[in-house]
């Protein structure tokens, strides 16, 4: 008996499909928004007295104040983890849909930001580009991968 096999059939002669799975951005997004995430808290103060406080600890350094946020840590491939440690960065990108105050103006209040990776973060505190994030009130964080960062940011840019 022969037990050789013609691509895509195996020795018991039944033809095999690959099956691949398409997932859109839109499905991707979806996932990030309203799938399940582990809830955290921010900062109680209200807009005004973070926006003060900001002022007074942090004269010359850039920050921005963000309501309606989300951490996501980011599932990367073990060479893509290792460059980032070596620059000092945590695979972790900030979501917040509100910005509530960017003391540089580059985000007006309102607008959404997602940032890149994480270069520091401690109780309420993350730092990236150059910028301290003050999270405020509710947010989030969850694992995603680097796709749906691609999707969250083009989204972002397109608001």
């Amino acid at each position: 008996m022969d037990r050789t096999t013609a691509p895509g059939k195996p020795a018991n002669g039944i033809a095999v499909r690959e099956v691949v799975t398409v997932v859109s951005d839109s499905d991707l997004l979806g996932d990030l928004f309203y799938g399940f995430a582990r809830p955290l808290h921010g900062s109680w103060l209200n807009d005004d007295e973070l926006i003060r406080l900001s002022r007074e600890v942090f004269p010359s350094k850039p920050y921005c104040i963000v309501r309606n946020w989300m951490l996501l840590d980011v599932i990367l491939s073990e060479p893509l983890r290792k460059e980032l440690k070596a620059r000092g960065q945590q695979p972790v990108v900030l979501y917040a849909q509100s910005v509530i105050s960017h003391s540089s103006g580059t985000k007006a209040p309102g607008q959404s930001v997602c940032t890149s990776f994480q270069d520091f973060f401690d109780d309420g505190f993350f730092e990236s580009d150059e910028t301290l994030y003050i999270l405020a009130g509710r947010g989030s964080r969850k694992h995603t991968n680097l796709r749906a960062i691609a999707a969250l940011r083009a989204s972002v840019k397109a608001a």
